[in-house]
C-alpha cells in the first residue's frame, strides 16, 4: 500500500468538510488539512515540502496545498496491483 494511503481514514463527510468553504469552495489546504487529507503526519508533510517532493504555494510566509494538485500527486504515486 502506498504511504500515502496508508493512514488515510477521511470519510465522505470528513473531505466534504476539509474543502467546503461555503458556495465558493476552497481549494487551497493549510498544512494541516493537507496532512490529514493525505493521511501522513504534519512533520512528514514539512519534510517532504523541504524536499520539493510534493505541490504547494507559498503565499507568503502562509504554506498551502492545492487540492486539485494533491490529487494529481496521489493518482501519480498510486501502484497499481501485479495481474
Amino acid at each position: 500500500m502506498p504511504a500515502l494511503q496508508r493512514g488515510f481514514s477521511a470519510t465522505a463527510a470528513k473531505l466534504e468538510a476539509i474543502v467546503s468553504n461555503g458556495p465558493i469552495g476552497r481549494r487551497l489546504l493549510n498544512v494541516g488539512e493537507a496532512a490529514q487529507y493525505l493521511g501522513v503526519s504534519v512533520d512528514t508533510l514539512h519534510k517532504w515540502v523541504q524536499l520539493r517532493a510534493i505541490p504547494h504555494v507559498k503565499a507568503g510566509r502562509a504554506l498551502r496545498f492545492d487540492l486539485v494538485a494533491l490529487n494529481r500527486y496521489i493518482d501519480e504515486h498510486t501502484i497499481g496491483t501485479i495481474d
